[in-house]
């Protein structure tokens, strides 16, 4: 049984080679592919994907999307996928309840294993700067207690 995933970035060219990626994994079934975050929440009440690839900065903002998806029920598993890997950036995303973040110019062609990774409960940084982004959210944390 695929899982089906939904896709969002601005950029068409990317878009599709993300699409091709997952697709080509044979493990996942691409519901559908959108270029905003009103699109992608449009797609999501429509298809219900299990998993939601996105980008950060598009129109509509990736970080309300995520925001917006981690509040449905049931809420789907957001990888973000961003050029922009600032450490608030990350952080903040991963807040907002996204699982994975991955820079775009070290994504390979294993996104379906990251992929496999959240499904199985993991959560993935990707980024230069994994470790401040951890500190960060432990230092954040603790503050909270």
């Amino acid at each position: 049984m695929t899982v089906p995933i939904a896709v969002a970035d601005d950029d068409e060219r990317f878009r599709a080679a993300l699409v091709d990626l997952l697709e080509a994994d044979g493990r996942f079934d691409v519901v559908g592919a959108v270029g905003d975050g009103a699109e992608l929440l449009r797609l999501h009440a429509e298809h219900r994907p299990r998993v939601v690839v996105l980008d950060v900065r598009m129109p509509g903002g990736g970080a309300a999307a995520a925001a917006a998806l981690g509040a449905a029920r049931p809420a789907p598993l957001v990888v973000v996928v961003s050029a922009d890997t600032g450490t608030s950036t990350v952080a903040e995303l991963l807040r907002a309840g996204a699982v994975a973040y991955l820079a775009k110019d070290r994504l390979g062609p294993d996104l379906g294993e990251v992929v496999s990774r959240v499904l199985d409960g993991e959560v993935v940084i990707g980024t230069p700067n994994a470790a401040r982004v951890v500190r960060r959210l432990a230092d954040a944390s603790s503050r909270d207690a």
